[in-house]
């Protein structure tokens, strides 16, 4: 039994961690997208999706930097993935709440 608690710490604790990058790498990101260095924000962007390939904001922000080097069907596969991940996590909420 204590073995499974521990795991369950230790999986609940690397999810935590994994926000925090996610959130270090779009911050990251972002502030290479200002200063025009495109494909160094996309790169960032994409460590944070795969951190957590679910977040819409992430393939966002890649879209939006992909569109400013001018990878513009890149971005409309980003937009694409923002979308879709956007629409699940509204309809898992919708779920929840019935």
């Amino acid at each position: 039994m204590m073995k499974k608690f521990s795991s369950l710490n230790i999986s609940l604790r690397q999810l935590r961690l994994n926000k925090i990058f996610k959130l270090f790498y779009n911050t990251k990101g972002v502030k290479k997208s200002d200063e025009g260095k495109f494909k160094e924000a996309a790169k960032y962007f994409t460590k944070a999706i795969g951190l957590e390939p679910k977040d819409s904001l992430s393939y966002f922000n890649r879209a939006t930097v992909k569109i400013d080097s001018g990878d513009v069907q890149g971005a409309r596969e980003d937009f694409a993935l923002s979308e879709s991940c956007l629409n699940s996590s509204i309809h898992l909420k919708k779920s929840e709440e019935n």
